[in-house]
């Protein structure tokens, strides 16, 4: 019977050859779990090979296809941009002939506009000359031939609307003062001519509520006038505050007319018309002595125009009327002759305003009866009325 010690040992030394063969069974059967890991793993990566053979053959495919249709899908932007392209360049250069043609047809345009105009205000001169004349009618067919190269000029307008008023067209004379207005507003000449007009467009009114109205335009257009112009003047040379006189006048304010005949004194001093009319309205304020001695005064005045200028209407006018208020009958048969010869006759108001001036003379003087000279020089100067009247009637 082997010892106790040696027992232990071979029992120790089986029991460790019994670990040693349990380990070896169990690391077997890792390394078997890891050979089926293995094999496992080797066949996924086969098929995972496989896919990415047969994938990335398919994508090959794919993008070929996709490369084909992106060139076609580009060479069709491609002709499409450049037929935008070409129609682009086409509207551009039909807006370049069309602008081009503008710009010419523009330029042309101006040109004939501004040689219209040109030539419109070449015939001003003209017009003025015949006015001066006498030539009433002459002078309103060259304003109308020069509104007809240019309508928008206010000058033109007033110059016809002046000589359309001295005529006793008063409509045609309101419609272009109020077209040289609506062109320039602030033109004061204008403003001062349309305010004669409804004067006299007034005094052929009967005395109604209409004809104050008529005076009160009136008076607002020339104030208004003469506030921007204090010494604007006519066309006749005269100071527009001679026609607010002549309205005051009418309107009986006596002493309103008095001061602006004053003021139309300060603004032509040489002229005799201011002071022929304040002579009668010294009268009127009973003081003959100042009539008389301002009718002296115009008939120096009044003389010295006629002999500056033959054909100037008023200042004969004037000369006759001095004359008579100072009992110079003589010398007015040779003054009233000089009238008849350069009265317009186209403006039958002239001889018009003449008899109302002599028959304002009379009666300022006493009457008829006081100065039987002055009579029948009225009756002269209404019968030569009558005979122009028959005259253009029978034309």
């Amino acid at each position: 019977m082997p010892p106790l010690d040696q027992t232990s040992d071979l029992q120790a030394q089986l029991d460790e050859a019994q670990r040693l063969l349990d380990e070896i069974t169990a690391r077997g059967a890792d390394s078997d779990r890891a050979l089926d890991i293995a094999f496992n793993m080797l066949g996924i990566f086969e098929a995972i090979g496989f896919l990415v053979t047969v994938g990335g053959g398919l994508l090959a495919a794919f993008g070929v296809l996709r490369l084909f249709s992106a060139q076609a899908e580009l060479q069709k932007a491609r002709e499409r941009f450049e037929q935008e392209i070409e129609t682009k360049e086409r509207e551009l250069d039909e807006m370049k002939e069309s602008l081009e043609a503008t710009i010419a047809n523009s330029a042309s345009l101006q040109h004939r506009e501004l040689s219209q105009a040109t030539l419109a205000l070449s015939l001003l001169p003209l017009g003025e000359r015949q006015y001066r004349a006498q030539d009433f009618q002459g002078a309103m067919d060259t304003y109308r031939r020069a509104l007809e190269l240019d309508d928008q000029n206010p000058v033109t307008h007033l110059r016809l609307g002046y000589v359309c008023t001295q005529s006793g067209l008063l409509d045609e004379a309101r419609f272009h003062l109020t077209r040289a207005l609506d062109i320039e507003p602030d033109f004061a000449a204008a403003l001062a001519a349309l305010g004669y007009v409804y004067r006299r467009i007034a005094e052929k009114m009967e005395p109604t509520v209409e004809r104050e109205s008529m005076l009160n335009q009136a008076e607002g257009k020339l104030l208004e006038a003469l506030n921007k112009s204090p010494k604007l003047v006519d066309d006749d040379g005269e100071s527009w505050w001679g026609s607010l006189g002549g309205l005051y006048r009418r309107r009986n304010q006596i002493e309103d007319a008095i001061r602006a005949y004053e003021r139309a004194a300060e603004v032509t001093p040489h002229s005799s018309y201011p002071f022929s009319n304040l002579a009668l309205l010294y009268m009127q304020t009973s003081n003959r002595d100042q009539m008389l001695a301002t009718y002296r005064r115009v008939e120096r005045l009044a003389r010295g125009e006629t002999q500056a200028d033959v054909d100037n209407y008023w200042a004969h006018a004037d000369l006759l009327t001095s004359q008579l208020a100072l009992g110079k009958v003589n010398q007015a048969e040779e003054s009233l002759q000089s009238v008849l010869d350069v009265a317009p006759v186209d403006s039958p108001y002239v001889l018009e305003l003449l008899a109302d001036t002599l028959g304002r003379l009379t009666e300022a003087l006493g009457g008829s009866r006081a100065v039987p000279h002055i009579a029948p020089f009225i009756e002269r100067v209404r019968a030569e009325i009558v005979r122009r009247r028959n005259g253009q009637n029978g034309e």
